[in-house]
């Protein structure tokens, strides 16, 4: 009896270790990675929401300088992780935030504003200016570096400004000044760049240089454009530093005694974090300069893996993942699920699908002739694909051999897009990191999936695409509105029926659309969706009563979960529930959807027995 007991409890440690033990390894590698990567993502300046409440927490301001340099021109960050900071148009919704507050805001920029000489930067620099004269810019000193570039580039960029160009001197008469005085109240704050005259120390209660000036002089404020700590001194100015490409906003608020005197002042960096706003008109001034430049610019120098053999083969081509599925299904199941899959609807959220040196590692072969082409919304080559890692597959799907086709097992192709700008801490992990890419992995079912993108992207749409009566169709329901219901609000859930309308239905006919099983599934479709349109917290229950009752009648479902049915009814017969069903199954049809279940997340189709675990035949 001993024996057998012991040979029961060895048993069920036998089958219940493994699992758990897998389940602890995963955990443990996933926070290995999480870990590695926080420490690598450091976060500059403080929150928008801990500067506001410091400076009214006490007596207001009497002046609010808002100030960046060192920007070189630089739009914004790429966008592939949180913790970037920076960017015109988060630049340009703090400041926003500033002025609602009801403080009295200048914003100046300390110059090293301009970057390249190239064409390309010419007009990157141009859209900077045109952002800056969006916000209220008052004034951007020019320093040494940038008044290098010539007259006519300088007076290009002096066009689209709203504000002076400060410069030494008015070093150059017919664009710049050498110093500007801007009345704020009672009080008056003087911006110069290089000496303080007397008749601007007169003219002013605060005086601020904008860059390193070498006399220093009769000037209360330095803003350096260059990074250095805050630092001030008895008997000198105060000097302040910038983050460069615009990381941060710099803060100083000036607090002024009945004299008129610089009395105290305060002094952060704003954190431009992802969870900062984004200033609408700003992000509409860079997706226009991205498109423009997307159409005019050639793609050849953002082109992956150039110096590897299948991409130099001139007779070799990229065939997208659909090919390589014929052969390697559940290789495909696999990543279908991945990030990687998802990578090009990355691009779309984040408005940076026109920007070249995104798009390069958002699609697959970008920059090859018969790879991703910029503007080309239903390829087949969006995402990370197969032929990303494996190298371009036109020989191999032809003719498959293991010398025409990469392994996929350099991890350092994965550095080419996971650098250290893009994907700080990703060199260190990369190793824990092929596991996501094992395609001997089980895929991700649909609660995994929807779990990763949250994480990833925030409000993944989640779309089922089903005919009421299908049988496999009610089965994907039972098994989809639960998790429906446990995600809430955090998914946008979209049913969609699959049916069609006549081109020219006739008088005898009861309704103008066609379904599979018939018009008792029209008619079924439309109360479904009424009844979403009347009752949204109480349809995802009918659809289950009633896939458990299809021979019965309607009504009694609806009556048990308290629908109104001659409200029901009485809409089913208005020209409007035919127009909504119309709408409804416009979206199926335009994708061409003809199988029940059909399941799309943000866009991508996936099979029901994939994400469910489910089986059965479909209804087409």
């Amino acid at each position: 009896m001993k024996r057998a007991i012991l040979v029961l409890i060895l048993l069920t440690v036998g089958v219940t270790l493994p699992p758990l033990y897998s389940q602890w390894a995963e955990s443990h590698r996933r926070k290995q990675i999480q870990e590695a990567k926080q420490q690598a993502r450091t976060v500059f300046g403080e929150r928008l929401e801990t500067v506001l409440l410091e400076l009214e927490s006490g007596e207001p301001p009497s002046v609010v300088v808002l100030y960046t340099g060192g920007t070189k021109s630089h739009l914004e960050p790429c966008g592939c992780y949180q913790e970037q900071s920076g960017g015109l148009p988060r630049r340009a919704y703090v400041v926003e935030q500033f002025r609602k507050h009801g403080f009295p805001t200048l914003l100046v920029d300390a110059g090293n504003i301009f970057d390249g000489e190239a064409a390309i930067d010419t007009r990157r620099c141009e859209t900077n200016i045109k952002a800056l004269t969006a916000m209220g810019y008052s004034a951007v000193g020019l320093s040494e570096s940038d008044m290098t570039y010539s007259d006519a580039y300088l007076n290009r960029q002096r066009a689209v400004a709203s504000f002076p160009f400060l410069a030494p001197d008015g070093r150059r008469d017919n664009f710049t000044q050498s110093f500007l005085i801007k009345q704020v109240g009672k009080h008056a704050i003087a911006f110069v760049v290089g000496e303080a005259y007397k008749e601007t120390v007169s003219q002013s209660d605060v005086v601020v240089a904008l860059g390193d000036p070498e006399d220093s002089n009769h000037i209360d404020v330095v803003i350096c454009p260059n990074e250095i700590e805050a630092k001030a001194s008895e008997d000198g100015p105060l000097h302040v530093g910038c983050k460069p490409e615009g990381k941060t906003l710099g803060v100083l608020a000036f607090w002024m005694d009945t004299s008129g005197k610089l009395a105290r002042h305060y002094t952060a960096e704003l954190a431009l974090t992802g969870d900062v706003g984004e200033s609408e008109s700003v992000r509409q001034l860079l997706t226009d300069f991205y498109r423009n430049v997307a159409v005019e610019s050639p793609s050849q120098d953002a082109r992956l893996f150039i110096q590897q053999f299948l991409e130099q083969q001139q007779e070799n081509g990229y065939a997208s993942a659909a090919a390589c599925q014929r052969c390697h299904e559940q290789e495909y199941l696999q990543w279908s699920a991945t990030r990687h899959a998802f990578a090009y609807e990355t691009l779309l959220k984040k408005e940076r699908y026109f920007d070249a040196g995104c798009v390069s590692c958002h699609t697959t072969g970008f920059g090859y002739s018969t790879g991703f082409q910029i503007g080309e919304q239903d390829s087949t080559l969006k995402g990370v694909q197969c032929e990303t890692c494996h190298g371009p597959g036109k020989q191999h799907v032809g003719n498959p051999k293991k010398s025409n086709i990469r392994s996929g097992a350099d991890t350092s192709l994965c550095l080419e897009c996971h650098d250290t700008t893009h994907s700080p801490g990703f060199t260190e992990v990369v190793a824990l990191h092929t596991k996501d890419v094992d395609h001997s992995r089980q895929p991700m079912n649909l609660e995994e999936l929807l779990t990763s993108r949250i994480a990833r992207m925030g409000k993944p749409t989640l779309e089922l695409f089903v005919m009421s009566y299908c049988p496999y169709g009610v089965q994907a329901e039972e098994k989809i509105i639960p998790i429906v219901k446990k995600f809430g609000d955090a998914i946008d859930f979209k049913l969609q029926f699959i049916a069609q309308e006549k081109e020219e239905p006739s008088a005898q006919d009861i309704t103008p659309f066609v379904s599979l099983h018939g018009y008792p599934e029209v008619a079924e479709n439309i109360r479904q969706l009424l009844i979403a349109q009347e009752y949204p917290d109480r349809y995802l229950d009918y659809i289950l009563c009633r896939g458990k009752r299809l021979d019965k009648s309607w009504e009694a479902c609806a009556e048990k979960l308290g629908i109104d049915v001659a409200k029901i009814q009485a809409l089913f017969d208005s020209p409007e529930a035919e127009q909504l069903f119309r709408e409804n199954i416009k979206r199926a049809t335009e994708l061409g959807v003809r199988a029940s279940p059909t399941i799309l997340v943000d866009g991508h189709k996936f099979q029901a027995n994939q994400l469910l675990r489910a089986s059965g035949t479909p209804c087409e």
